[in-house]
């Protein structure tokens, strides 16, 4: 009897076999075949939707791979910063990871509002709120100043989607604009409101616009703070600190993007 053919056999037929196991299992429905990207990830004990043709794959794998790994200084800020029975306004949903995140931990969830201007993420989003069972209410506009109306670029990367100069070189759509007091206002947010910005340096306007609002009805603000020509963390630190607020709090993103900073009123 030839040993060393039969395992050799063995092992051939053991790696056949293990090929046929993994493709059952992707047809079966954990990775379609078709469309071998995820559209769903279990991250920080809630369940995302993520559209593959509108989130980038590479973005996908990366959750999937280290679930717990996007928005990780903002979520850090959250837990120490959010206070529970105050109303929130959110402003750069996404999908959603962040809000459900948040709304998970107020003492009464329809007190959120979460802001998404990209029409192409706004399914997600619903589906992340739907899955969940979340109470925040979606308002599908940009935060914007001086105008009705705004386009903003889209790409299949939810970081870099942001208001822009419409250009013939990238995707762009058309949302309607508002503003942080007319989502309060909407709400019913009468103050006390923590504000939680994602909006990839519109912040800035944000302050500038709306100082006497925030001076009078937020008490918290977890933003996360662009560098862009003369706007840095320290800027934005030093205009809200003219309205009253202090600095309590400062982190660098760990990819370097961004730098996420949290401020309440001054007693």
């Amino acid at each position: 009897m030839n040993i060393m053919g039969f395992s050799g056999k063995a092992l051939r037929l053991t790696a056949v076999l293990t090929l046929i196991c993994i493709a059952a299992t992707l047809s079966a429905g954990c990775i379609g075949v078709a469309n071998p990207t995820p559209n769903q990830a279990m991250i920080r004990e809630n369940l995302i939707f993520m559209d593959p043709d509108y989130v980038d794959a590479n973005f996908i794998w990366n959750l999937l791979l280290d679930p717990n790994s996007f928005d990780r200084e903002l979520v850090n800020a959250v837990d120490s910063w959010l206070s529970p029975t105050n109303p929130v306004i959110e402003v750069g949903a996404g999908i959603g990871m962040l809000s459900t995140y948040i709304n998970d931990r107020l003492a009464i969830p329809a007190q959120q509002v979460s802001v998404e201007p990209n029409t192409y993420l706004l399914p997600s989003l619903e589906k992340t709120k739907s899955y969940n069972l979340a109470g925040y209410t979606i308002v599908p506009k940009a935060v914007a100043y001086g105008t009705q109306n705004v386009t903003m670029s889209v790409e299949s990367s939810i970081m870099k989607n942001r208001i822009t100069e419409d250009s013939a070189f990238v995707e762009t759509i058309t949302v309607p604009a508002t503003t942080i007091r007319k989502i309060a206002a909407d709400a019913n947010f009468a103050g006390n409101i923590t504000l939680v910005m994602n909006i990839i340096g519109s912040e800035f306007d944000v302050v500038l616009n709306e100082a006497e609002f925030l001076k009078n009805n937020v008490s918290t603000i977890i933003s996360a703070v662009y560098t862009s020509g003369k706007n840095t963390p320290d800027s934005f630190s030093e205009r809200l600190g003219y309205l009253g607020f202090t600095e309590v709090s400062r982190a660098e993103d760990e990819n370097g993007g961004y730098t996420v900073m949290v401020f309440q009123k001054a007693e």
